[in-house]
């Protein structure tokens, strides 16, 4: 949809809870947006979008800053930084420079999404409470690929919303039609290195870039292992209790 951001798109209406499906166009998740084309704005100013979560840290919003289109009346999402967590860019950086083969950046990849469920409690409680006010929708969420964080946030609106694990799969593991290994394998060792001072090679890169259904399939698991299921997980790490879900699905699904 966007030439400036390639993995900016909006979620496919999935089938959720008692044979309703999301809404189109209501859910949107991308990418850093700081090459936005002036093409690019007015798609964005069409869309009206009301609420933009962004998940990157402050050091990486400060060295891309996003482009938004004038006057589009949009609200951003303040959310407490990640960074200095066991799921934050930089501590799966340093794993793999630590391991820096193929088979150690599949393992800290592995790691990190077993941390997701813990470490993005507070901040997915804080997302789901914002769409609740009613004046959130459509929504963008991001961070800079747009496959990690963005997807695991993704993920887990989905999941509260009763769509299956095949499809949240299916959603995360779309990513890799718009981030592609070949162009941003590169990308993703210079970014590393420049934003967090770790030396990647691209073998060991090439892993990190791809959206593997096991690498979120990991998280699932934690969830599943840990709390016994995801509306388990929501009441208790995320304190989203079934009647905010309920009131959740009334907003997202049609």
């Amino acid at each position: 949809m966007l030439a400036g951001a390639a993995n900016f798109r909006a979620v496919k209406p999935y089938a959720g809870a008692n044979g309703r499906r999301l809404r189109p166009r209501v859910l949107f998740r991308s990418g850093e947006l700081s090459r936005l084309s002036e093409a690019d704005l007015a798609t964005l100013a069409a869309l009206k979008i009301r609420l933009v979560c962004d998940l990157r840290s402050a050091a990486e919003q400060a060295e891309y800053v996003s482009r938004w289109p004038d006057g589009s009346g949009h609200a951003w999402l303040d959310l407490p930084g990640l960074e200095t967590t066991n799921a934050s860019p930089d501590k799966i950086f340093a794993m793999v420079a630590s391991q820096p083969g193929e088979a150690g950046a599949v393992a800290a990849m592995d790691m990190l999404y077993r941390r997701k469920p813990r470490a993005f409690a507070g901040n997915l409680k804080i997302l789901l409470e914002a769409i609740l006010t009613g004046d959130a929708l459509p929504l963008l969420v991001h961070c800079h690929a747009g496959k990690d964080r963005t997807g695991f946030m993704i993920a887990m609106i989905l999941a509260a919303i009763g769509v299956s694990r095949a499809d949240i799969l299916d959603d995360y593991v779309e990513t890799g039609r718009f981030f592609l290994v070949e162009a941003e394998t590169p990308a993703m060792v210079e970014w590393a290195h420049r934003t967090y001072g770790h030396r990647l090679t691209h073998v060991a890169a090439a892993p990190m870039v791809e959206a593997r259904a096991g690498y979120m399939g990991a998280a699932l698991d934690v969830i599943d292992t840990e709390w016994g299921g995801i509306e388990a997980y929501l009441d208790q790490a995320v304190g989203f209790g079934p009647v905010q879900r309920t009131q959740l699905q009334a907003l997202l699904l049609e």
